[in-house]
């Protein structure tokens, strides 16, 4: 029963990777038109949010969100989700209403056809090279304070092999927030991971993903002083989320 199981989990993964592939080669000329020049980026989020609700459309993907308080979609934010699976880049950009992009390992940039929003809209940081780094840090933090535009950075850097557990959580994130002095919005995501999975083969299934929304935290008047207990208050607040539903930090 169980290798009949994870044959139809294989048959599944195909048949998503075929969708995802083919949505993505109908909308490529208009991701190429809008993420041709950065005026247009913003039209290149809203055609990624679209291809997004084709996936969950075709996947059988359905997305609960749940809010704790509205969010003032003028103000920009450091948004800090726990990281459980690729899926949840796709989770975000459908779900989440504010004009944001994602801030992650320059390695995304390198993907074929798919790497094309991590070489545009997205910021892709090369950790290897410190100058680089300090580039792609300087670019979020000018696009918070000068642009008011919201920023993703997943502050476990990785999805940890022990997912849904949380890993250690990077100071980037908080430093930034702290910096621009940018309200962080903590998001948990959960069951991404049993849907597509990152570590234990190529595996897919269809199911419900939940999203919770947390309240946003002001870092008004915050110094690098307090970048420690602030680390540690949305560590606190997605690893009790996760505990609710029975998973533990």
């Amino acid at each position: 029963m169980k290798a009949i199981k994870n044959i139809l989990k294989v048959l599944m993964a195909c048949y998503f990777a075929l969708i995802t592939f083919l949505g993505f080669l109908v909308l490529y000329p208009g991701f190429l038109y809008t993420l041709a020049h950065p005026k247009r980026y913003h039209l290149g989020h809203r055609l990624r949010r679209f291809w997004g609700r084709w996936l969950f459309l075709g996947g059988f993907i359905k997305v609960k969100q749940f809010m704790e308080e509205p969010i003032d979609d003028s103000k920009a934010y450091v948004i800090t989700p726990n990281h459980t699976s690729k899926l949840d880049i796709v989770t975000l950009t459908v779900k989440l209403k504010l004009d944001f992009n994602f801030m992650a390992k320059i390695e995304l940039a390198k993907v074929p056809v798919f790497g094309i929003f991590f070489r545009t809209i997205d910021i892709a940081v090369d950790r290897k090279s410190a100058r680089h780094s300090a580039m792609a840090y300087q670019k979020a933090k000018d696009q918070l304070m000068k642009h008011k535009k919201s920023i993703v950075i997943f502050p476990q850097g990785t999805i940890p092999v022990y997912t849904p557990k949380l890993g250690k959580f990077k100071d980037g994130a908080f430093k930034m927030a702290i910096e621009s002095q940018s309200d962080i919005l903590p998001v948990t995501i959960i069951h991404n991971w049993r849907i597509l999975p990152d570590y234990g083969g190529f595996h897919f299934r269809p199911g419900t993903v939940l999203q919770f929304i947390h309240k946003p935290i002001p870092t008004a008047g915050m110094t690098d002083e307090d970048l420690p207990a602030l680390k540690q208050k949305v560590f606190d607040i997605i690893a009790a989320k996760l505990a609710q539903h029975g998973y533990f930090e």
